[in-house]
């Protein structure tokens, strides 16, 4: 059975009224919200000359701030010292993967801000494309030639030892592997893939699909327990989500990186 979301539920019954109008979620606020951010962590949050921008952080200029009202303030830093000035109470906001130790110290929205589901690339004249559709398992990975770049941790944990997999220094490095026929596959971060092949200017050159294999990258809201009514903030944000989805603000963002 296929299970809908609660945001793909009041999708369909916004789109079932019709005319029916949006709510609103703005409210009068003259509060800073500290969202901290891994400023090398292209497409979802990095640093550009001196200011943080990417995927999330637009998302929360968006929710947190056109929505709900606040004055956002965005910090990168390296990603350990960011959760750790959250968990001290010195910065608010983590847009991340709700894991346990996470849960100790935040709350988190039920739905992802963003989701990322992990997809199959190769050389759009790569002349085995017609069996590299054809994978729908792990195992059949390994007929192939692969590539993924160094300190990827969601290879490291979905990928079993027999795979045998090439590791480069980055993923720019990855795509440009596989544009020249030397590698045939990537599996990995679809966003992410996605944004590399634009930086790289392979666009043209470079096959994509969907490839259920692995866990998908889920970022969801998180706002530190002792910030001033937390619970009902998530509530709020979450309807604001909804709101941000249902208007395709969401999709424009990502679709702007890509």
């Amino acid at each position: 059975m296929t299970r809908i979301s609660r945001r793909h539920a009041l999708t369909l019954l916004t789109a079932a009224a019709g005319s029916a109008l949006l709510p609103s979620f703005t409210f009068a606020s003259d509060k800073t919200i500290i969202c901290n951010w891994d400023k090398t962590f292209p497409p979802y949050s990095m640093e550009r000359d001196g200011k943080m921008t990417g995927i999330l952080v637009d998302c929360m200029d968006d929710i947190l701030g056109k929505r709900m009202g606040y004055t956002v303030e965005h910090r990168g830093m390296a990603w350990p010292q960011a959760q750790t000035l959250v968990q001290e109470g010195k910065a608010d906001v983590l847009c991340t993967n709700p894991t346990d130790t996470r849960k100790q110290y935040m709350y988190f929205s039920e739905e992802p801000v963003v989701e990322s589901l992990p997809s199959i690339f190769c050389a759009v004249d790569n002349p085995r494309i017609s069996q590299i559709n054809g994978i729908t398992s792990m195992p059949q990975l390994s007929d192939f030639s692969q590539v993924d770049y160094e300190g990827n941790g969601w290879a490291a944990k979905t990928f079993p030892p027999y795979l045998k997999i090439r590791y480069v220094k980055d993923m720019a490095e990855v795509f440009t592997l596989i544009s020249r026929h030397e590698a045939d596959i990537f599996v990995g971060n679809g966003l992410a893939a996605m944004y590399a092949i634009k930086q790289a200017g392979l666009k043209n050159k470079i096959h994509a699909r969907e490839l259920a294999i692995g866990e998908p990258s889920s970022f969801h809201f998180g706002i530190r327990q002792d910030f001033p009514d937390a619970k009902e903030l998530i509530s709020t944000f979450e309807g604001a989500l909804d709101e941000a989805m249902i208007d395709n603000a969401t999709r424009k963002i990502i679709m702007h990186y890509l």
